[in-house]
């Protein structure tokens, strides 16, 4: 594998602890997730509007099984948090309607279709499955991907952490490639990406990431 000297230097602390989380939720360490949720949340390196959003994005893509369990470990630990530091222990504010983005559904699944353009540099499908049309554009990219809190970049990494945990073969080679001609990450990044995941994961996902990015390096 290549890196050139216009790639960048590899993740920085907050990208690793991206898919550090998704290894931890995807290999189902529960005492060692919490632990993490815990120091990220008490040194301020990610917020709690930030976690509650990497909730979704893994959801998407690990199930929403394996986004309830990461979502309960994250409210656990806000709250041993909060008693830790002697502070009210109160409920997570209701989020405002708003948030859902716009009203009319002609108006999602369009702003859907620029977004799966955006992040997947390709044209959107047709929508002619329910997959396609509420799922892929309604909701993961007329909703999940615009959102605020996670940049494009950072909902790559955890898309990308999940689909090697998984050993989703065909979507890690999606994500992959369009990361990398998007410029959004680098090869340096993903080999960053790679070594969290190998220190977490089973060989095979790290494996599988591995022989996705050769594949793409040498293209």
């Amino acid at each position: 594998m290549t890196i050139t000297g216009t790639d960048r230097q590899g993740l920085d602390t907050k990208g690793r602890r991206w898919v550090e989380l998704v290894c931890l939720a995807s290999a189902g360490s529960a005492d060692t997730l919490a632990e993490r949720v815990l120091e990220v949340l008490d040194r301020d390196e990610i917020t709690l509007a930030e976690l509650q959003e990497f909730v979704l994005q893994y959801a998407v893509y690990a199930g929403w099984p394996r986004g309830s369990e990461a979502e309960a470990v994250i409210r656990r630990q806000w709250a041993r948090l909060r008693s830790e530091r002697g502070e009210e222990i109160t409920p997570w504010p209701l989020l405002d309607t708003a948030s859902l983005g716009p009203e009319s559904w002609e108006t999602r699944l369009r702003a859907g279709e620029d977004a799966f353009r955006t992040v997947n540099l390709l044209e959107a499908p047709r929508r002619d499955t329910p997959f396609v049309q509420a799922g892929m554009l309604g909701f993961v990219f007329g909703q999940v991907w615009r959102r605020p809190h996670l940049t494009v970049r950072e909902r790559r990494l955890i898309s990308i952490g999940v689909c090697a945990t998984a050993q989703t073969f065909h979507a890690l080679r999606h994500h992959v490639r369009s990361a990398l001609e998007s410029t959004d990450l680098s090869v340096a990044d993903l080999q960053d990406v790679l070594d969290e995941v190998s220190r977490h994961i089973p060989a095979r996902a790290a494996e599988t990431l591995r022989d996705v990015l050769f594949q793409d390096d040498s293209r």
